[in-house]
């Protein structure tokens, strides 16, 4: 044992005594800083910034492939110690020393392009400045401008770890999302207009498949790019759409409409926007009127069938959903009110048990509060604001309401209730399916007719525990609480319970609901190109591109 142990103290001081290494091994690219100064004929001054680590090799190499099109001039390098020898393309020899290429770099031609190289000239850590011109880097298109360029490629010999481009005009006039549109793939980060400048940046480490492809479209006029096509720029973004999370379903102008009826400005389009929804609604009440009572719980208590049904359909709408989750979470016992004076942000919920009750979303939307909530398990409604302001939960949010439709969609599939895909209008249900939509309108009907029924043999549970689910899914609780009052005034004491369940439910609804809404806007606005985070997939359709590496 004792012979054991001295081997051991011999190895660590053998470890002790080797000079200590960068924590990277091999070459690297620490970080890589791309600027694009663009002028009005479409072409680029570019300049990268590589910050690296060198251990073996002679020479860093790019590829810059043409497309066809593109042309690369003006190529230079320096260092840290001063600007290198810039030989022709005949006297770069890839093959030469490491100290023939000591200060020195060249462009040579390439199968589909050329490609741009520098001598390592010291081994260790060095900031390399390359800088280049790309000509028709910007095309014309018939009713814009614009590029889909690859500035990094995927399966590099040495990627970047961090990267960030900033695209600009040369002579300094402002790019703005008034005038451009940006988009960008392949990678994890983000895409922003910052300053009057476009700043594409990365959160996480470049490798694999990753890759940094930038898509801008610019207003006519705003450059005279030289190179002209006679297509739609719109045929760019279609072919870098694919395989995205970009919507490229929606055009501009529906997406801004979008917007504009969200954000309460729909007066601009004057009375026939108005009139319409109007028109609309008395159709669907007169709808509702006519369809008998139904007394029972619907769809066989699927909520997400009701709320597909009911909000696809227009007959009430989707906002109500996570409150009624809230509220059907309160009656099975899993979250515990507790009400402290007056004040609305005194609603506090108790986190109690999960519901273990069969139903995925109503286990969905525990989890989200559970999260929120921390480790306590006491959720405050400004805890709750808070928690929802972030976007990965917001998201999360808008991700249970998605697959919440996209199940629905599936169970009425699956029962024979669609003649299609779709479930968009009454036309698209089949005979069962009408019978689904009707047990919902009629329970609708009931609730809102209930004191005018002549009829007082309700079952309490069902009225407390479900009714009011139901009733906050149809956005109508207020109204039904207070029949129930005229009906039940000997229970005001149960009834008032009631509506505390029923403020809690809406004012955590609120706000979930609230962070929804703002994040479907955001992401309207980043298909439509006003920035935010870059699509992993897409960006087909590219120009550029080329791999960097060291041999």
């Amino acid at each position: 044992m004792k012979r054991y142990l001295n081997l051991l103290v011999v190895f660590l001081v053998c470890l002790l005594l080797v000079p200590a290494a960068p924590a990277w091994a091999g070459n690297q690219v620490i970080e890589l800083n791309i600027d694009v100064a663009l002028e009005n004929d479409g072409s680029a001054e570019i300049t990268q910034d590589f910050y690296t680590y060198t251990d073996e090799g002679t020479e860093f190499y790019m590829e810059r492939l043409d497309s066809g099109y593109l042309e690369f001039t003006d190529f230079s390098v320096s260092d840290e110690n001063g600007a290198y020898l810039i030989l022709s393309e005949d006297e770069w020899d890839i093959d030469a020393s490491f100290a023939e290429k000591a200060n020195k770099a060249g462009m040579r031609s390439i199968s589909g392009g050329k490609e741009l190289c520098w001598g390592i000239s010291e081994y260790g850590e060095h900031h390399y400045t390359v800088k280049y011109k790309i000509h028709n880097l910007v095309t014309a298109y018939n009713e814009e401008d614009g590029f889909n360029y690859r500035f990094i490629d995927p399966y590099q010999e040495v990627f970047p770890t961090n990267a960030k481009i900033t695209i600009y005009r040369q002579d300094g006039t402002p790019l703005t999302d008034e005038e451009c549109d940006i988009w960008a793939f392949g990678y994890d980060g983000q895409i922003q207009f910052e300053n009057g400048k476009i700043i594409a940046w990365t959160e996480s480490s470049l490798d694999g498949s990753a890759h940094m492809t930038i898509m801008v479209g610019f207003a006519k006029d705003l450059f005279a790019p030289v190179h002209i096509v006679a297509d739609d720029f719109a045929t760019v973004k279609d072919n870098a759409f694919l395989e995205s999370d970009y919507d490229s379903e929606l055009t501009k102008e529906e997406a801004l409409a979008l917007i504009t009826l969200v954000c309460g400005m729909i007066a601009i389009f004057c009375g026939c926007l108005i009139g319409y929804p109007k028109n609309q609604k008395r159709k669907n009440d007169k709808i509702v009127n006519s369809t008998e009572y139904f007394r029972d719980i619907p769809n066989n208590g699927d909520l997400n069938v009701t709320k597909l049904l009911g909000c696809n359909l227009g007959f009430f709408e989707e906002n109500g959903y996570l409150g009624a989750r809230i509220l059907r979470l309160i009656t099975l016992g899993s979250l515990e009110p507790e009400y402290i004076g007056n004040a609305k942000d005194n609603l506090t919920m108790r986190l109690v048990r999960e519901p273990h009750n069969g139903d995925a979303y109503d286990e969905a939307v525990y989890t989200f509060l559970q999260a929120a909530a921390g480790s306590d398990g006491i959720l405050q409604a400004n805890e709750m604001e808070i928690f929802c302001r972030k976007k990965d939960n917001a998201k999360a949010l808008n991700k249970i309401l998605d697959e919440a439709n996209k199940d629905g969609k599936v169970t009425l599939v699956r029962q024979g209730c669609l003649k299609g895909s779709k479930c968009e209008k009454i036309k698209d249900l089949t005979p069962k399916g009408n019978e689904q939509l009707n047990e919902v309108l009629g329970l609708k009907r009931y609730l809102q007719d209930f004191s005018l029924i002549a009829e007082r043999q309700v079952h309490e549970t069902i009225i407390w525990q479900d009714y009011m689910v139901y009733a906050v899914l149809f956005g109508i609780a207020k109204e039904v609480m207070t029949q129930i009052k005229v009906l039940y005034p000997e229970q005001l004491e149960e009834i008032e319970t009631y509506q505390r369940y029923i403020l809690y439910s809406n004012r955590y609804n609120t706000a979930m609901y609230s962070a929804v809404e703002k994040e479907r806007q955001a992401q309207y606005a980043r298909s439509m190109g006003s920035g935010g985070r870059a699509s992993f997939g897409g960006g087909g359709g590219f120009s550029g591109g080329g791999r960097v590496g060291t041999r």
